[in-house]
């Protein structure tokens, strides 16, 4: 190849080159453009794709509710939904001041509290489910007062709608008891702890009153179990010195009034000679039964008094739904044997297993354990009274004889006739015109001024019959 020939070649090859360089930059160029329409296109042409997913995100605020206002809660909400609905609401840059910004806000700050409740009130269920709210709540035992001001202040909601109203109350409630419980303790600490010396009677029995009060306002809260123990034992104490003041001293009537103001003071002079109430115990032996029972039980609830049920075992396991009910309505439960024997002719042990199996059906039944029993036909005496210390024996001191006569007057005329200042009525709830004789004999005693109380406040001297 000639020197010419060579040049020529290298000026071939700069051209093809310099094509080449200017190809590529116009292909830059023109996907440099393309990208800015593109850029632009984005920024001034509306997105449905944007605007599908503010769709999306406003559906699923609102699923977090219950209802259109959006106030109470979707019972189905998890705690994973709306960690979710509230990451699309604050990955769409949706501003705070816009209303699904702040509803998704507020289902979770509901949500929170609602959970939080579960640290505060003892269920096994939510306190808020949709718009039910339980009722009649107790506290955690473990809970104190610094914790449950600690957890409020936590939860405290802003906003007026029903749902903030609920939990905002269940937070200041459970924060009231709690400072109750306290007072309580304060109160019982200023009772004297030493009743041996003169004690000044009209500046004690309104602190007593005012401590029972607040017990039974509370009960069942925490504490109050071992507070309510104390402040019997206290009271115990306290009926003690009186009645012993009583041999020597002749209290006035407002004295005497206020003493029975206070109940737990009152069931422990009860049938005392301090006490001129006119008492009378209704009790029923035998049940309960299908066919009378509950009759019994609607007469006692028209004229708003209370009785003791004596029930047979055997009859609690045939109708455990009826003993149950017994106690719902308010009666007291307690044992006639299980299957009605004569106690005295029969063994202790089988003594025991009459009355002790009874006690478990009872318990089984209603959830109480009865602390009194009533021995078949009164028989058993002081061997039975001693096989069960820890339980009361009561007995009678007017028989309807409504075992005897069907003749419901007749019944009635019996029970007045034989009416004592404290009287036990014995009864059974397995007739009909026993049922019919209550229409008589229970408007008869309250027009005469007698209180319906259980049988130990009647005060019986004996606990058996010989």
């Amino acid at each position: 190849m000639s020197h010419t020939d060579g040049a020529e070649s290298r000026v071939s090859r700069r051209a093809s080159q310099e094509r080449k360089k200017r190809n590529l930059i116009s292909k830059i160029v023109v996907i440099g453009l393309g990208l800015l329409v593109c850029v632009a296109a984005a920024m001034f042409i509306p997105s449905d794709s944007a605007q599908f997913n503010t769709q999306e995100v406003q559906a699923a605020v609102q699923q977090l509710y219950l209802n259109e206002q959006q106030d109470y809660l979707n019972p189905d909400v998890t705690r994973e939904m709306i960690e979710d609905t509230v990451e699309k609401v604050e990955h769409l840059g949706i501003k705070e001041t816009e209303a699904v910004y702040q509803k998704a806000q507020e289902a979770r700050q509901k949500f929170l509290a609602i959970e939080a409740l579960s640290n505060v009130y003892a269920t096994e269920t939510a306190v808020i489910e949709g718009e039910s709210v339980q009722a009649d709540l107790k506290l955690k035992e473990d809970l104190t007062l610094a914790s449950i001001q600690e957890i409020s202040t936590r939860h405290q909601l802003t906003g007026e709608d029903e749902l903030t109203t609920q939990i905002n109350r269940l937070y200041t409630e459970a924060t009231q008891v709690l400072e109750e419980v306290a007072t309580v303790e304060e109160l019982l600490g200023t009772l004297p702890n030493d009743l041996s010396g003169e004690v000044n009677l009209t500046e004690l029995l309104p602190q007593l009153i005012e401590v029972e009060t607040e017990l039974e306002r509370l009960e069942g809260q925490p504490s109050i179990e071992t507070f309510q123990s104390d402040f019997e034992d206290k009271v115990t104490e306290v009926a003690d010195v009186i009645k012993e003041q009583a041999e020597t001293t002749e209290f006035d009537e407002a004295l005497l009034e206020t003493m029975f103001k206070c109940n737990t003071l009152s069931k422990n002079l009860s049938g005392s000679i301090l006490d001129s109430r006119k008492l009378v115990s209704l009790t029923f032996d035998d049940g309960p039964n299908p066919l009378y029972t509950q009759q019994v039980l609607d007469i006692l609830a028209k004229y708003e008094v209370k009785a003791t049920f004596f029930l047979l075992g055997q009859e609690v396991e045939r109708h455990p739904d009826l003993a149950k009910k017994i106690v719902e309505e308010g009666h007291m439960v307690a044992n006639h044997s299980f299957g009605h024997p004569n106690l005295a002719e029969i063994s202790d042990e089988e003594v025991l297993k009459e009355i002790n199996q009874t006690q478990d059906v009872i318990f089984d039944a209603t959830g109480v354990t009865p602390t009194m029993y009533r021995m078949p036909y009164g028989a058993g005496g002081a061997r039975v009274v001693n096989l069960f210390p820890e339980l009361e024996s009561v007995i009678w001191n007017v028989d309807s004889e409504d075992w005897i006569s069907d003749d419901a007057y007749l019944i009635y005329e019996n029970v007045a006739a034989n009416m004592l200042p404290h009287t036990v009525i014995l009864m059974h709830d397995k007739h009909q015109s026993t049922v019919d004789s209550l229409e008589l004999i229970i408007p008869d005693l309250l027009d005469q001024g007698y209180e319906f109380v259980d049988p130990l406040e009647v005060g019986m001297e004996f606990l058996y019959y010989e």
